[in-house]
């Protein structure tokens, strides 16, 4: 009997998201920031540095946060027959169909975004979230009606 591979899923963007993206954007704007708390200008337009200094460091600090809590926490997803993997780019974790208790799919104008839930805490915790790629995403699920009775579009 042939090994079937598992299916990505998951979107190709995913990489780029989760780790290029905010590695380019936070070295840019913490140099950034580097650069104005080591600068010895007085003002920045009719702002005080002081101030200016403050208003990039909480940019700089809220967009990471926001990366943290969003783009960072996406995973990437594969499917074969019996199991789900999801892989973080470093660990990866196989999950029975039987374990996972439902697939939410949140439409976000142009991403759609899939949270999966466990029945039980796995290696990422209750719940993974994925970037999905609809087209295989779709092309998964009427294959596998197990895993397609657990989907649920919002």
């Amino acid at each position: 009997m042939a090994k079937v591979r598992p299916v990505h899923v998951s979107s190709n963007w995913t990489l780029f998201l989760k780790i290029l993206f905010p590695i380019l954007w936070g070295v840019f704007f913490g140099l950034t920031t580097i650069i104005f708390w080591v600068s010895k200008e007085p003002t920045v337009g009719s702002m005080s540095m002081f101030n200016f200094r403050l208003l990039i460091t909480s940019f700089f600090i809220t967009g990471m946060t926001v990366f943290y809590f969003s783009l960072m926490q996406l995973k990437r997803v594969e499917v074969d027959e019996h199991f789900l993997y999801i892989t973080n780019y470093k660990d990866t974790a196989r999950y029975p169909f039987h374990n996972i208790e439902k697939l939410e799919e949140a439409n976000y104008f142009l991403f759609k975004i899939v949270h999966v839930y466990f029945k039980e805490a796995g290696m990422f915790g209750k719940k993974a979230v994925f970037l999905s790629n609809n087209f295989r995403l779709k092309e998964v699920l009427a294959k596998r009606t197990a895993l397609g009775a657990l989907y649920q579009q919002s």
